[in-house]
């Protein structure tokens, strides 16, 4: 529980996370299924390097999932002010069993009704349709290392190898090449369309009819 206690002429308070209850201080890896494949077999072959290149790589990947998350509060807002729910608590639970994918499309239903979808507004969906399905990827893939070309064995010896860290898409069956310098231009991309969402706000909140149940969210205020 946070404590407030004198400091000069100021209260300060003192925050404690009681998430952070972890006294282990061993390194927490991820291994791939190969790993735990031999391992299952009492064949000791884990290569430490590529166990912290995958933590460090799947450590940026979740920063993008984080950050993609935080949109869907923001257009679940947009949708309250859009929408109007005479009942905004029984609207949010139904927003709450859909993806985001489709609360994307209500909201452009919502703006093509309101004769609110001009240029702006759909550069704002193309972006965050792009963001999203880049999450998508990034969540429902799985992360592999290979090498960039194929050498015999007999060659290994007399020549450098370079590896590549593969994200392979299940659902699509593709896969492409992932990379750390990848992953923080897609973080830059989601935290650019949320800054870019919440520019629009300032011309929605003018443009759209002015509700009547909705008040006041997180990001968007009725006009007063």
């Amino acid at each position: 529980m946070a404590q407030l206690r004198a400091a000069g002429n100021y209260w300060a308070m003192a925050v404690r996370s009681l998430s952070f209850d972890d006294t282990d201080d061993t390194d927490l890896c991820v291994f791939s299924g190969y790993d735990l494949l031999i391992s299952h077999y009492d064949v000791a072959d884990l290569d430490w390097q590529e166990v912290a290149e995958r933590s460090a790589i799947d450590e940026r990947r979740g920063l993008v999932i984080a950050q993609v998350a935080h949109l869907e509060g923001l257009i679940d807002e947009f949708l309250h002010y859009l929408f109007d729910p005479t009942d905004p608590e029984d609207y949010q639970r139904g927003l709450d069993r859909m993806m985001i994918g489709a609360r994307l499309d209500r909201f452009e239903r919502g703006l093509i009704e309101h004769g609110l979808l001009d240029d702006q507004a759909r550069a704002r969906l193309d972006d965050l349709r792009a963001v999203v399905r880049r999450r998508n990827q990034l969540a429902h893939g799985t992360l592999q290392c290979r090498p960039t070309r194929i050498v015999p064995i007999k060659d290994l010896a007399h020549q450098d190898i370079d590896l590549e860290w593969v994200l392979e898409d299940r659902r699509a069956r593709q896969s492409e090449r992932v990379s750390m310098a990848g992953l923080r231009d897609d973080l830059a991309d989601a935290i650019g369309t949320f800054a870019a969402m919440l520019a629009y706000a300032e011309t929605f909140v003018e443009l759209a009819p002015a509700p009547v149940h909705f008040h006041s969210g997180a990001y968007l205020s009725a006009p007063g």
